[in-house]
């Protein structure tokens, strides 16, 4: 054996093995000791796989290993499966073997790497493929040409590349073994078209997903394929825009169809029921055009279901009471549809799990709980913008059955009376809105729920001190008391709260000082504290909050919801058989929504939009004393609003350190001096307002402040320049005197 070791130290941190081998001795035993190897060549002689005792096993131990040079040996398809372990190797050269005439892989799985440019043309040589997996990476250039040729495929996972150009389905015409076919692509230049030419599949499929595919631009057709294809048991065509009347002919097509996402497309007409009954585990026909009532019968043919969506649809009418005879039902979303009667007191008789029920955006009235619903699993109530008159039903007043509940929401209705004592058992309440209603008296004081994070009580008729049992919940992120009649003190115990966000008190019968215990939310993006009796001076100490800086709006993740996925088995005939209801985090991005008035007037503002807004609102108050110089410090802010009180003293140079701020209200006030003119700094300035102080000299002019009028300076008698049409007379005749 002529065995030659190079070794290279550089820096004494990396090393480099090459060795050559040459003759036929085995060495196999040897090599598996060099961990570090990156480069091996054993070229040019007559190694085969029952080198050594335990043959090519010892080279796949190899795990660092990047060049293997194979050249000139005696190796045949045995030794390809033990290449799977060389984890690093980036070069394989094996010419002059004897490999097989036909390739033999029947497994290829590059999922989840970085891949990138156009498909290799050798893939197409690989003619023994099953199953084939190139999702999620960057792959690009048109693959329909390759894709033809592998006709002994069945699995075949392309999500989530670049794709580009034009696939015709008809190029799978031949593919009479494919079960399963996957393709969301990770841009839009992929058109996949499914109708042009003609053609008959040769294949029965069980999974196939072709979510957001710019399925048939041209027609926005259903693929007519599908008619033929009686085995499917998962099928996602969402994200489309497809056009026509709903398919109830897959649900008749396909008995074992357990997956059924049609979600955002444009179908029109009813949905109509198969004749019978349905193994269909979960439904998606979520943003399409449908009307009509549901089928009274619909939970009797789906016995199965475990999640629905039809949210933002046209249907109407009543929800049929057979939806209590599915048992394993976890989620109903009726979302934004044209729903009313009331709730039937059955539904969710059978939930015994993280259940969710969303009947937001409807006509809904009585009772928001009947007095027989059991709801003792349910997390989700989302009952918001609906005509619900009453919260709960007598027999519940005392109930424990919600004391699971995670969500609940019945904003915006016309729910009256006192807040229930009912909610002191919602012991694990994370959020709560019941603002917008005709609620009044004072907040229960057995309220005691210590994970609340979100709590909107706004636009009500609630009365009193702010309650104490807040403290209760020391993890608030966002309190909204707006609008209603709390009186007393702002506590200064509300400081301890150190992660509120967002602080909306307006609104009020509030009175006494601001706190400065408030400058300890020093995680607080808004804070509305306008129109009550507060007096005293604006706090120095607010420019300690962040206001903007570092701004991250958490939302809790509780709530679990299910949506379907493959699992990926060591075998893969089991891959188009085996799906599962994993739980995923519910999305409060989509649910929170905070009311911020700015621009004159109160926007919402949802999700992300929320982390970047932030200001301060003081507004129509009793305040008094100077601007403090510190408020320049807030660089972030967006808003701030310090109008209709008794502020006195000068604009604050400082505030041309804002560099955010979109919006600057201090009207109404007793300020004087002039406007700085360092504030034409403010490039994002839209909203500016001074009107109605004793402010006197030129008026800024360049910048955003060329967009202004007369209308931001009114009620200041010594304020002169072109905005207000109005010359400087003094500086005028001064600059004729010294020309």
């Amino acid at each position: 054996m002529g065995l030659t070791q190079t070794i290279f130290f550089l820096h004494g941190l990396m090393i480099q093995l090459a060795i050559v081998v040459n003759g036929s001795v085995s060495c196999a035993t040897q090599l598996q000791q060099l961990k570090e190897l990156k480069t091996l060549n054993l070229s040019y002689n007559y190694f085969d796989c029952s080198i050594d005792d335990q043959g090519c096993e010892r080279l796949s131990k190899l795990k660092k290993l990047e060049v293997l040079d194979l050249t000139w040996n005696r190796f045949n398809n045995i030794f390809l499966p033990s290449l799977g372990a060389l984890i690093s190797l980036k070069t394989l050269i094996f010419g002059y073997n004897i490999m097989e005439s036909s390739f033999p892989i029947q497994v290829l799985n590059l999922r989840g790497n970085q891949f990138s440019g156009p498909l290799p043309e050798c893939i197409g040589n690989l003619t023994n493929l099953q199953f084939l997996d190139l999702s999620f990476n960057q792959l690009s250039g048109n693959i329909q040409s390759i894709v033809s040729e592998l006709t002994s495929l069945k699995y075949l996972l392309l999500s989530g590349n670049e794709f580009e150009g034009s696939f015709s389905f008809s190029a799978l015409a031949n593919h009479s073994k494919l079960e399963l076919f996957i393709l969301s692509p990770g841009s839009s230049r992929l058109e996949l078209e499914t109708e042009n030419p003609t053609w008959f599949p040769a294949f029965q499929l069980k999974n196939i997903q072709l979510s957001n595919c710019n399925l048939n631009v041209r027609t926005r057709a259903i693929p007519s394929f599908l008619r033929y294809q009686h085995d499917i048991r998962f099928i996602d065509l969402s994200h489309n825009t497809l056009v026509g009347t709903f398919p109830t002919w897959i649900l008749q097509n396909n008995s074992k169809l357990v997956v059924m996402n049609l979600r955002n497309n444009s179908f029109t007409g009813t949905f109509q029921l198969p004749n019978f009954k349905h193994d269909l585990v979960q439904l998606d026909i979520s943003s399409n055009n449908l009307t009509g009532m549901l089928p009274k019968e619909f939970g009797l043919v789906r016995p199965r279901l475990e999640y629905i969506n039809m949210s933002r649809n046209n249907f109407g009418g009543n929800v049929p009471s057979s939806i209590s005879e599915t048992p394993t039902l976890s989620t109903l979303d009726l979302f934004h549809n044209n729903f009313s009667g009331e709730l039937p007191g059955s539904l969710f008789a059978n939930c015994t799990m993280f259940c969710a029920l969303i009947l937001s955006n409807n006509n809904f009235q009585g009772n928001v709980l009947p007095q027989d619903m059991d709801l003792r699993s349910m997390r989700v109530l989302d009952m918001k913008n609906n005509n619900f008159s009453a919260m709960v039903g007598a027999d519940l007043l005392n109930s424990r059955s919600l004391s699971s509940l995670n969500f609940f929401d019945i904003s915006n209705n016309k729910v009256s009376g006192p807040i229930p004592r009912l909610l002191c058992n919602l012991t694990d309440l994370v959020f709560l809105d019941l603002s917008k209603n005709r609620l009044y008296g004072s907040r229960p004081s057995c309220f005691n729920s210590s994970y609340l994070h979100f709590l909107f009580l706004q636009k009500n008729n609630l009365s009193g001190p702010i309650p104490h049992e807040l403290l209760r919940s020391p993890n608030l992120v966002a309190l909204d008391l707006r609008d209603n009649n709390f009186s007393g003190n702002i506590p200064s115990w509300i400081g301890q709260f150190s992660e509120l966000q967002v602080l909306s008190l307006g609104g009020n019968a509030l009175h006494g000082r601001i706190p400065n215990q408030l400058c300890e939310l020093r995680n607080a993006n808004i804070m509305d504290l306008s129109r009550n009796l507060l007096f005293g001076s604006v706090p120095a100490c607010f420019s300690n909050i962040s206001f903007g800086n570092d701004i991250s709006f958490e939302m809790i993740e509780v709530v679990d919801i299910p949506n379907f996925m493959i699992i990926y088995l060591n075998n893969p005939d089991q891959i188009a058989l085996n799906l599962h209801l994993p739980w995923v985090d519910w999305d409060y991005s989509e649910l929170v929504e905070v009311e911020f008035a700015t621009k004159y007037r109160y926007n919402s503002y949802k999700g992300d939009i929320i982390n970047s807004m932030a200001g301060i609102d003081l507004s129509c108050n009793e305040l008094s004393g100077s601007i403090p110089q510190e408020i320049g410090d807030l660089h972030e802010i967006r808003s701030l609003n310090l109008s209709h009180n008794h502020i006195t003293g000068s604009i604050p140079v400082g505030f041309s350190n804002l560099r955010s701020l979109e919006s600057l209200d201090l009207g109404n006030n007793n300020l004087s001096g002039e406007i700085p003119n360092e504030l034409v700094a403010l490039t994002f300035l839209g909203t500016f307002n001074v009107s109605y102080n004793n402010l006197s000299g030129r008026v800024p002019n360049g910048a955003q402040f060329a967009t202004f009028d007369e209308n931001n300076y009114r009620g200041n008698p010594g304020l002169c320049g072109e905005p207000i049409h109005k010359t400087c007379g003094f500086i005028g005749a001064l600059t004729s005197y010294i020309i």
